[in-house]
Formats: structure tokens, C-alpha cells, sequence
């Protein structure tokens, strides 16, 4: 008989629906849309490895740069994206991809820029100085910032005539 006394309170307070205006508040944590940050992002591709359903995908159409891709609609909202990214250049919103018929607004492209080597030339995407000071800290050694804008073959050849001339040295010492 306590059916009958719920049902008759329920159809006196009358109808709860909510208005689009008052939204329910995302819980914290809360995986939406997805966000690029390209100024830190090195091409290294480790979010479009991880991602199962292709969400993310890179193209080198252009030689001078490197287009990131997203489309929402592929998206599961998994976060290994974020969670892999060694850079942290991925993170979530909380706010859901807007409802639309049109597919544009679910997508999004960047395009990260190749950089001069400042020794040789050659194009490289140097490691963004923010990765640097999560790795190291605020203290960053001065020959890791001046190496920071080199290939990975002129960070070779540094290393090795650092390491030649320190073992020259203990040997005549």
C-alpha cells in the first residue's frame, strides 16, 4: 500500500525535468573533450600508438611540419592518450563534445613545426622547455638547454667529444 501514497505525492509535486541552464555538474575527473597543447607536443606519436579506436592520427604532408589529428567521434574517453603522453601536451575538459549533426565541430588539427638543428640544420622537433623542467626540475643543467635545439645525430657527436675529452683527461692526469 506504500506505492499508492508515493505515486499520489509524485503527481502532486508535479514535473522535475531540468532545463538545458541547469545542468548536472561533471564529477571531477571527468573525461571530455580532448586538448592539444601543440607548443609542447614533439610528433613523438605515442598517443596515436595507444589509441585503439584511431581517434588521433598524424600526417606529414607538408615537410616543414608535422598536422596532429583528433576526431571526437572516434573517441572512446579511455585517457591513454593523457596517460602516456610523455610531454603531458594531452589533457581532458570537462565539457562533453557539443551535439551536433555536423561532424567538423567534433574534429581538431594542430600542426606542430619542424625547427633548424642549431648546429647542422637539419629539421628537429626539439623537446619543449616545460618537459624539461618536469624532468629535471627548475634547476636545468646549462649544457641540456643549449643541446635542447639539436639533432639527435649532433647530440650524438657533442656527447661523444665530451665524453673523449673527459677520458683524455683522466688519462694524463
Amino acid at each position: 500500500m506504500r506505492i499508492l501514497s508515493i505515486l499520489s505525492r509524485n503527481s502532486v509535486r508535479g514535473s522535475r525535468t531540468r532545463s538545458p541552464e541547469d545542468r548536472v555538474p561533471y564529477p571531477a575527473g571527468f573525461r571530455g573533450m580532448l586538448t592539444h597543447d601543440a607548443a609542447r607536443c614533439m610528433g613523438c606519436r605515442t598517443c596515436a600508438y595507444v589509441c585503439s579506436p584511431s581517434a588521433i592520427t598524424f600526417s606529414e604532408a607538408d615537410p616543414r611540419c608535422i598536422e596532429w589529428a583528433y576526431f571526437a567521434g572516434r573517441c572512446t574517453f579511455c585517457g591513454r592518450c593523457v596517460e602516456y603522453c610523455p610531454t603531458r601536451c594531452l589533457g581532458f575538459e570537462e565539457t562533453m563534445p557539443p551535439v551536433t549533426p555536423d561532424q567538423s565541430a567534433h574534429r581538431m588539427t594542430h600542426r606542430v613545426s619542424y625547427q633548424p638543428c642549431a648546429r647542422c640544420g637539419r629539421l628537429v622537433i626539439p623537446l619543449p622547455l616545460q618537459t624539461l623542467h618536469v624532468l629535471y626540475g627548475d634547476f636545468l643543467p646549462e649544457d641540456l638547454v643549449a643541446h635542447q635545439r639539436l639533432c639527435e645525430r649532433c647530440r650524438g657527436k657533442v656527447t661523444a667529444g665530451r665524453l673523449k675529452s673527459m677520458l683524455g683527461a683522466s688519462e694524463n692526469g
